[in-house]
C-alpha cells in the first residue's frame, strides 16, 4: 500500500510500536513492561515446579550415602521406611533403583536404621504407591528364589565333620554296590 502521511500499513507494526499490554503506546517503557508480562507465565511455572518430587533422585543415592558415610542402600532404605511428600514418587525412585542396581544393597540388615528390610516391605511401598504390578513381580520373584536360597543356606550349614560322614557313607555304598 501508498504510504500517505498519517497513515500507517498495519502489517508493519513491530513489537516495539504496538503493545498488547500498553495499548500499543510506542514508548521504551512500554516494551520493558510487555516483556515483563510476557515473562510471568514462565515464571511461575518455575517457581511451581520448585520443590515437586523428582522422578530421578534414586541416581544420587549411592553418592550421598558414600558422602554420609553411610552403607550403599541406605538412602534406599530410608524411602522404603519413611514417607515423604509423595508416595508416588518414591516408590517410582525405589523401582528405578531397583532395576538399576538389584536388591542386594537394600535387602537384609540395614546397620544404620537397625532394621531388616524384607521383599515385602519394598512391595508395601511399590503397592502404596501405585505399582502394584511390579510390586506383585517383586514378590513372586523372591518367592522362586527362595528354594534355591534355601538349598544354598542348607550347603553352607554343613561342617567338615559332616561332609568326611557323608563322604564315607558314600564310599561304602559305592564298595557295597561295586562287589554285587
Amino acid at each position: 500500500m501508498t504510504d500517505y502521511i498519517g497513515y500507517r500499513d498495519n502489517g508493519k507494526i513491530g513489537f516495539g510500536e504496538a503493545t498488547l499490554v500498553t495499548g500499543g503506546a510506542a514508548l521504551p517503557i512500554t516494551a520493558i513492561i510487555d516483556i515483563a508480562v510476557a515473562a510471568i507465565p514462565f515464571i511461575i511455572s518455575l517457581i511451581g515446579k520448585k520443590g515437586q518430587p523428582n522422578p530421578n533422585d534414586w541416581q544420587g543415592w549411592n553418592a550421598l550415602d558414600s558422602k554420609n558415610r553411610q552403607p550403599i542402600g541406605t538412602s534406599v532404605v530410608h524411602w522404603i521406611i519413611n514417607d515423604g511428600d509423595s508416595i508416588q514418587n518414591e516408590a517410582l525412585n525405589i523401582l528405578q533403583y531397583i532395576n538399576n542396581y538389584g536388591t542386594n544393597n537394600v535387602l537384609g540388615y540395614n546397620s544404620f536404621y537397625n532394621k531388616t528390610i524384607t521383599v515385602q516391605d519394598i512391595a508395601n511401598k511399590l503397592q502404596r504407591g501405585g505399582y502394584v504390578n511390579e510390586a506383585n513381580m517383586l514378590v513372586q520373584q523372591n518367592t522362586d528364589q527362595q528354594p534355591v536360597d534355601q538349598a544354598v543356606q542348607a550347603v553352607k550349614k554343613i561342617n567338615t565333620s559332616n561332609w568326611i560322614l557323608y563322604g564315607g557313607i558314600a564310599l561304602a555304598l559305592f564298595l557295597i554296590l561295586k562287589k554285587k
